[in-house]
């Protein structure tokens, strides 16, 4: 019995003419008519139903979200590191919170090709942050970036920061009112930055001008002497946002009031003890190591509990200078608070 013509040529016979017969092209011809047909029906009838909204930033990653305010509250993140700290540290900061900056931007004493948006300053390779380093991250920031944000966050590469929540923080202010709200993590609004830069960090009256020292305690000083006002970091439970320690320290070390602790000391206000000294709507956490920053990053943007109800969330009003004095007290009562007999 003859046996059937293959539709493909044999390659192995040379001696074969490389022709082929109309019907053998004919189910290549369906099969790219199929492929444009489901170009078009997905195109014109697929894409325009699906919700698509997502969140964009520098690095190209998205995120849905219910209330996207990352092109409304526009933040440019800087933060210090050090050269042995780039592979670690700063990489982490790179691969998790960072991305959802607008601009991010590291400063260390070199620039790495492995590490985006490094920058050089011609400091010491052995301390991640400095007076003097401070200084010229913010002239560096004032003269090349001014205008491609409008709040501007301070952090080392020890920070976890949750951006949605920062953002949420500083939505209800003018970019134009010169505030701040700190720290650990300073982020100053563009009217901040260009009133520091120009008015107090040449004046000797203003700001300090000596390079050696930490930083906080200057860079608090330099902004409120030339009248940055002093944004309010904690919610309208009296809890702080912005925290000098990570959750798990905090939980073990540093759980209930000791007068004598250098963290008790450091605060101004005397939080609540245990697990109620924490916000709802948290914005930094500090002196995190990297390993443990890729298990904020699971903990807050990936893991969920099935069946739980989803909050109802609403942004807050603008802030009116002439209405109320209380800067930045937003209400977190959406969320239902933790019983009286939790754990702690």
């Amino acid at each position: 019995m003859e046996g059937k013509q293959c539709v493909f040529l044999d390659r192995s016979n040379h001696s074969q003419p490389n022709t082929t017969s109309p019907s053998s092209t004919r189910p290549v011809l369906f099969l790219l008519l199929g492929i444009g047909i489901g170009y078009l029906i997905t195109q014109v009838l697929v894409w325009p139903i699906m919700d698509l909204k997502s969140h964009t930033n520098r690095t190209g990653a998205s995120t849905p979200l219910d209330i996207d305010l990352t092109e409304e509250v526009r933040v440019l993140c800087y933060v210090y590191t050090k050269p042995t700290n780039h592979k670690t540290q700063a990489q982490a900061v790179l691969e998790t919170w960072g991305r959802r900056c607008n601009k991010l931007i590291f400063f260390s004493s070199r620039t790495d090709v492995n590490l985006t948006g490094s920058v050089e300053l011609p400091v010491s390779p052995y301390f991640r942050e400095s007076w003097l380093k401070t200084k010229m991250a913010l002239k560096y920031l004032h003269d090349h970036h001014l205008n491609d944000a409008d709040w501007f966050l301070e952090a080392d590469d020890e920070t976890y920061v949750v951006m949605e929540n920062l953002r949420y923080m500083v939505y209800p202010y003018n970019p134009e009112l010169a505030i701040y709200f700190g720290s650990p993590g300073t982020v100053m609004s563009r009217a901040a930055l260009r009133r520091l830069v120009e008015l107090s960090l040449p004046n000797p009256s203003k700001c300090e001008q000596k390079d050696a020292g930490p930083t906080t305690e200057k860079l608090r000083e330099c902004l409120e002497n030339v009248n940055v006002l002093a944004g309010n970091i904690y919610d309208s439970e009296g809890r702080r946002r912005m925290y000098l320690i990570e959750p798990q320290a905090r939980s073990n070390l540093f759980l209930h009031y000791n007068s004598k602790n250098w963290f008790w000391k450091f605060l101004a206000y005397r939080t609540q003890d245990g697990i109620f000294a924490w916000s709802n709507y948290a914005v930094s956490f500090h002196y995190v190591q990297h390993r443990y920053i890729h298990c904020f990053e699971y903990m807050i943007n990936r893991l969920r509990t099935f069946g739980r109800k989803q909050i109802v969330e609403s942004l807050p009003p603008k802030y009116n200078p002439g209405a109320e004095k209380d800067l930045g007290a937003q209400s977190t009562d959406a969320e239902q608070e933790i019983p009286a007999d939790y754990a702690y």
